[in-house]
């Protein structure tokens, strides 16, 4: 039996979290802010938004 997949695979690059959150320093303080994973172009899934 062999499975076949109709759904969207998970972007391979974000695993599926349509993005990432990436600490930056600005004047001493720590801000995490939100980075659109951009292969997927935000959508979590792989070939997405295009």
């Amino acid at each position: 039996m062999s499975e076949q997949q109709t759904t969207s695979r998970a972007c391979t690059s974000c695993g599926g979290a349509k993005g990432r959150t990436v600490d930056t320093s600005h004047d001493g303080k720590t801000i995490q802010t939100w980075q659109t994973c951009t292969p997927c172009h935000g959508t979590g899934i792989q070939g997405g938004g295009i």
